[in-house]
This record gives C-alpha cells, structure tokens and sequence, in this order.
C-alpha cells in the first residue's frame, strides 16, 4: 500500500468534517451523500477510506473526529466545501448553519492562541 500525499490525507479530514456536517441533522440526504462522493473522488480521497466512513455513518457508529490542527492549515478549503455542502440539499437546517459558524470559529483560530 503507497502512502498517501500531504493534499491527500488533508482531503481525507475535510471528508470527515463533511460527514460531520451532513449527520449534524441525524440524518444524511442523498443529495449529500453524493456531493461528498463526488469531492472525495475530485480531491483523490482513496475509495476504501470514502466507503469505510460511509459504512460507519450506515451502521450508526461513531464517526472518526477530524484533525483540526490539520484542517487549520488551510481554513478556507474546509469552510468552502462546508458551505457547498449546507447547500446541497437545497435546505438550510439550523443544525447544519450553526455546525457551519462552529467549523469556521474552530478552524480560525489563531495558531498562537493557547489551548483550553
């Protein structure tokens, strides 16, 4: 098995957060699923890593926490990505608009900033 690249693994937390997201409102769309089907695919997020997520999101099970410190590094790819997502079934729950302003203060802090 190859290692996966930096963009890669970075990919693989954005999905993860994705997810996330989309089960903020105890359930996932198909319209969801599928626009993180198709990110992952783009970004070159292996399809075993993709279909080991969506399995545990089927089967109820916990899903793995991003790695913040790793989404931080670029912010703005994650946040877009969740703001795409938000939209993709075409209605704004209140959970998923405020798991959004969540995932914009968690990935803004400021890297110097102390750790509660």
């Amino acid at each position: 098995m190859s290692a996966l690249s930096e963009e890669t693994i970075f990919h693989v937390e954005v999905v993860k957060l994705l997810l996330q997201m989309a089960w903020s409102d105890d359930e996932l769309d198909p319209e969801e699923r599928e626009q993180i089907r198709i990110a992952a695919t783009k970004w070159g997020v292996p399809p075993s890593d993709l279909q080991m997520l969506m399995q545990r999101l089927d089967e109820g099970e916990p899903l793995p926490v991003p790695n913040l410190k790793l989404l931080r590094k670029k912010p703005e790819v994650a946040i877009a990505a969740a703001r795409r997502l938000m939209l993709a079934d075409g209605k704004i729950q209140q959970g998923e608009a405020d798991m959004l302003a969540q995932i914009k203060e968690m990935l803004t802090v400021p890297s110097d900033a102390p750790s509660s």
